[in-house]
Formats: structure tokens, C-alpha cells, sequence
């Protein structure tokens, strides 16, 4: 996965407004195309209907998950003969002040494999919801709706899962490709021709934490792994992610409130 892509979905966060179970549609389902604030996902489960979105004409089909991103160009009507039935869920999706949307290309339609499972998504989506009273209700829904757009992600056809700008995942893949070396503010925005204090900002704007604080963590991360799945010594390890034996192991007790020898005998036993 696109190290970009990868980081605006760490940050990903999800807020359910409306959702249902349209057992048809009304008769007056339809809409002028315009835009809207908030994102959509429609699971098809039979009928007639016509989704316009940015330009394209969509005939939806049983089986099908649509995801109708907000900012989108979006106008839709349904068979009066053969009215839509489908489960339904609008919500916001934002990353740090920006809309999902607007970070990352996801596909506006997929085949769903398994549709009953993904129908019983909703069914607890719903479900979650009942009862004002019931005050875990908003945490379970966000988390059937993290699990949905799990699902979009994870179906997603080859090469229409993308951030829709290459600038953030050249930084990181940069990052990533000089991990063993040692990385300064200054370089990166050398690299990248910007100046050091925009770049800061700009980085935390994309990513919600500095390039420093990004860089500290990539490397903890590549040290578990390396402690988990090799048997290099911990100066070997230190050497590959640019640190001192030393620092390496302040920093990861830091991080973890376990020494290196101690992270890779706990993992090991288990």
C-alpha cells in the first residue's frame, strides 16, 4: 500500500449521521444533480434506479456497494415499476481538516464478494443506533462504519486506490528509502524544494505529526519487526534504521516500556 495512502487511513476519522433500510425507496426518490457535504454508502439489494455522479451514469445492480464521496456531483431517481431497496449510510470521513474525499481516490462501486456479510454490516449498523439510551451506541456504529470502509479498501480494483496527489507519498517513500542514514528537516525539504518552516507545516497538515516525530516512529516500527522476524543482533538492528545501539534502546523503551531484549523474548514466547 502507498506509504501516503497508508497514513491518511491511520488518521481516518468517521461520524455517522443518518443511516437505513430503504424497503423500497419513497416514490419521490430523486434528486437534481448537486453536490453534497457528506459521503454515502448505498449497499443495492434489488430494483430500478439511476445514480449521476460526476458525470457518469450508474445503473445500480443487487450485490453492488457504492461509495458516493462528499464534494462529489451527485443526482439520482428510482423505477416507480421497480423501486430501489437498499441499506444506506451517510456520514462525514475527514483526515486532520481535510475531507477523505479530497485526500484519496477510492473506487465508487464494487462487486460485493459477499453480500450477506456485508448486509449484516448494516443490520448492525442499525442496530447500534436504537435506543438514546444506550450510551456505546456511537462507538460501535463508528466501528461497523470503520469496518465498511475497510471493506471498500480492501475490494478496491488494482490502481483505484490512490492519494490523488504523488507529493506526500514521494516524502515518505523517500523517508523510507533513507531510514539508515540520517534524515533532517532540512534535507527532506531540500529534497522536495520547499522551505524548512513550510515544510513542517505542510507535513503536519498531511500526516497530523511532525517529520521528526514521523521519522522516530517508521523507525521503532522497523525495529519491532526486525526484533519479531530476524535474528540480528541489536547493533545490527540499530544500524539499519540510523541509530546508536544506545539510542535505539532509550528510544524504544520510550515508546514501549520495554527494553529491545525484553520486546523480542515476549513476542518469541508467544
Amino acid at each position: 500500500m502507498d506509504p501516503a495512502l497508508r497514513e491518511h487511513l491511520k488518521r481516518l476519522d468517521l461520524d455517522l449521521l443518518m443511516a437505513g433500510h430503504a424497503d423500497p425507496v419513497p416514490d419521490d426518490w430523486a434528486r437534481p444533480v448537486r453536490s453534497y457535504g457528506y459521503n454515502r454508502l448505498y449497499l443495492i439489494l434489488d430494483g430500478e434506479a439511476t445514480i449521476m455522479l460526476d458525470g457518469v451514469e450508474y445503473q445500480p445492480r443487487p450485490g453492488q456497494l457504492y461509495f458516493l464521496p462528499a464534494g462529489s456531483a451527485l443526482g439520482f431517481s428510482s423505477s416507480r415499476e421497480r423501486p430501489l431497496r437498499k441499506y444506506w449510510a451517510n456520514f462525514t470521513a475527514t483526515v486532520g481538516d481535510h475531507d477523505l474525499a479530497s485526500l484519496v481516490a477510492l473506487p465508487r462501486v464494487l462487486e460485493v464478494e459477499d453480500p450477506p456479510a456485508v448486509q449484516d454490516l448494516f443490520v448492525r449498523l442499525l442496530a447500534a443506533g436504537k435506543g438514546t439510551a444506550q450510551v456505546t451506541g456511537p462507538l460501535r456504529q463508528r466501528a461497523i462504519l470503520m469496518e465498511l470502509m475497510a471493506y471498500l479498501v480492501e475490494h478496491a480494483p488494482i490502481g483505484s486506490l490512490k492519494p490523488l496527489s504523488e507529493g506526500p507519498g514521494r516524502i515518505l517513500e523517500y523517508i523510507d528509502a533513507h531510514l539508515g542514514e540520517v534524515i533532517t528537516v532540512g534535507r527532506l525539504a531540500e529534497a522536495f524544494h520547499y522551505n524548512p518552516t513550510y515544510f513542517i507545516t505542510y507535513f503536519a497538515q498531511l500526516f497530523g505529526i511532525s517529520p521528526n516525530q514521523y521519522i522516530r516512529r517508521l523507525r521503532v516500527e522497523r525495529v519491532k519487526q526486525a526484533l519479531i522476524h530476524s535474528e540480528q543482533r541489536i547493533e545490527e538492528i540499530a544500524g539499519t534504521v540510523g541509530w546508536e545501539a544506545a539510542y535505539l534502546s532509550r528510544v524504544f523503551r520510550q515508546a514501549t516500556s520495554l527494553t529491545p531484549t525484553q520486546y523480542r523474548a515476549l513476542h518469541r514466547a508467544s
